[in-house]
Order: structure tokens, then sequence, then C-alpha cells
């Protein structure tokens, strides 16, 4: 289940405040960072390149993909090892059927389908060519999506200076009046400024944390297919255990090391 990522959402927010506290240090008013022919140069611009270089199915997924960003899908691998090892020591001791009632109460589709094909005696084989693909389907959308917000961090510079070389344009066009220098000048600078924004404190950041945040969830779908290979071949529930703390982190092994005390300790006590 997917819980918001609070880091990205601060990283956006105080990245913000950052920047308009910077423009305010100068005792001038905001409003002089407002120019609406360079929001429409480089915001909209940008995205029609997006159009050109995308279909109208990727482009329509835009929004999901940025709200994406901002989600943190969590697989607590701890938490897997322990309710693989209840599954696995389940059916070794009363069949693999007896799973049945637990894939019903589970909420991971992932986890549900593999277990749910072992049960109905599916070969080993034909499970790993079908999750591997469901794995490689996966990772193929998030690279599509951040891609998608990595071009885009791309194409705004790139109209970002468009606007400067518009701006200065206008500006040599009209070096007799100095209201238009000034306007020039402005919009040559402030293109710019959004372009690298744009680029620098969302797109572009949004793009590696789906990339990484993708191959963190790989990774948890293949220790859940390990693990369900495993109580397919009805392994040792212990060495069950010890094919899936592989997929540990050093500090997630300290993580469930202690866990793993603490649970024997209670059962010894009870």
């Amino acid at each position: 289940m997917k819980k918001q990522d609070l880091l990205t959402l601060i990283g956006v927010v105080v990245g913000a405040a950052m920047l308009v506290w910077g423009m305010a240090l100068g005792g001038t008013a905001l409003k002089i960072f407002w120019d609406l022919p360079s929001v429409v140069i480089t915001i909209f611009g940008s995205f029609c390149a997006l159009l050109i270089n995308y279909s109208l199915n990727d482009i329509k997924k835009l929004g999901k993909v940025m709200v994406e960003s901002f989600k943190e899908n969590k697989i607590s691998k701890v938490d897997m090892i322990v309710q693989f090892t209840n599954l696995s020591r389940k059916a070794r001791k009363e069949g693999l059927l007896s799973l049945e009632d637990d894939i019903s109460q589970l909420d991971d589709a992932f986890l549900k389908k593999g277990l749910q094909m072992v049960v109905d005696g599916i070969e080993p084989e034909t499970i790993r060519d079908i999750m591997e693909l469901e794995i490689y389907e996966m990772q193929k959308r998030h690279t599509n999506g951040a891609n998608i917000l990595k071009a885009w961090g791309g194409y705004a510079p790139a109209f970002g200076m468009i606007g400067t070389l518009i701006g200065l344009i206008q500006m040599l066009a009209n070096l007799s009046d100095q209201n238009a220098i000034a306007g020039g000048m402005a919009k040559a600078l402030i293109t710019t400024f959004y372009g690298a924004i744009m680029a620098n404190l969302l797109f572009n950041p949004m793009s590696a944390n789906l990339n990484l945040k993708s191959e963190q969830e790989a990774s948890g779908r293949e220790m859940m297919l390990e693990g369900i290979l495993s109580i397919q071949s009805g392994v040792n529930p212990r060495i069950v255990e010890e094919k899936l703390i592989s997929y540990l982190s050093p500090e997630e092994r300290r993580v469930y090391t202690s866990t793993a005390a603490s649970g024997e300790g209670v059962a010894q006590n009870g």
C-alpha cells in the first residue's frame, strides 16, 4: 500500500520556500519575478515539445506519474521474511492447498497471484517466467514515466534559452526605447530562471526519484518470487528464511535479527 513520501514533499516545499526567501532578500517586490510571456515560452513551449516526442496516452499519464513521485511504495522486507517463513511452515505441515485462506487475505496483487499459481499446481518454470515478465513490464512502465519527466526537465532550460534569445532580440531591435530594453532584458533573464527551476527543482529530481523507487520495488518483487518458488519446492522454512535474508541490507539484517530474537524470547516465555 502506497503512503506519502514525506521527503519528496519536504524537498519541493522547502526548496520553493528557499527560492522565494532568496528572491525577497534584495528588498525588491516579488512581482518582478513574474512575467507571463516567459511563463508561456518556458512552460507551455516545453510542454509542446513533449507532445511532439510522446504519444497521447503517455501525456495522459503525466499527471499520475508526477503524483507517484510523491508516494512511497514501501515493501517491508523484514515483514516479508516473517510472512514467507510462516507460510512455508504451514505449507510443509498442512500442504500447499492450506494456503488458500492466507492468499485471500493478502493485499499485494503480485504476491497473491504468485501464491495462487503455486496452489493451482503450475510448474515452477512457468511461474518464474510469468512473474519475471510482470516485473519487467512494471519496470518498463516506471521507466517510461520517469523518462517523460526527464525529457521535460531537458526541454525546460532549452526553452528558457529560447526565451532569452527572444528577449535579447527585442532589446536590440529597440535600443532607442529604454522601456523596450528593460522589458527585453527582463524576459531574457526570467525565462532562463523559470527553465532552471523547472529542471532542477521539479522534473529531473522527480525522474531520478521514480527510477530509484522502481528499482526498490523490483527488488522487493524479486524477493517475493524467490519466496514463492521456495514454498512451492517445499524446502525447509529455515532455508527459505536464509535465502530471503540475502536480499536485506546490513541495517535491515540488524533489524531482522533483533526482531527474530525478540520473537523467540516471547515464544520461550509463553
